[in-house]
């Protein structure tokens, strides 16, 4: 169950990632089109894997444990998929002349 989970997860952030304006942009002119047109479809889908990942968590584990699970599993995803995605780079910083 945690490893069915943890896909679902992966999968809803991954379609969420792909749905953002900044990525709907970059995308090719036939993946423009089909993310622009379905884009509410798609994240419906994202919150749905959301709710059976949450649902298959707290059938096996119990209500207060499974959102834990669910909680811990999604957090290293999302910060993952942040840090890997993003192209953070830290402005030069200039010198000050004494």
């Amino acid at each position: 169950m945690i490893v069915l989970s943890f896909l679902l997860i992966l999968f809803g952030m991954f379609v969420l990632y792909k749905c953002s304006a900044k990525q709907i942009s970059q995308a090719s002119p036939n993946q423009q089109q089909r993310l622009i047109r379905f884009k509410m479809q798609f994240r419906g889908c994202a919150f749905i894997c959301f709710l059976v990942a949450g649902s298959l968590l707290a059938l096996t584990y119990g209500r207060s444990i499974g959102f834990v699970s669910w909680w811990i599993l999604a957090t290293p995803i999302t910060l993952l998929m942040v840090l890997r995605i993003n192209k953070v780079m830290s402005k030069p910083q200039k010198k000050l002349k004494n």
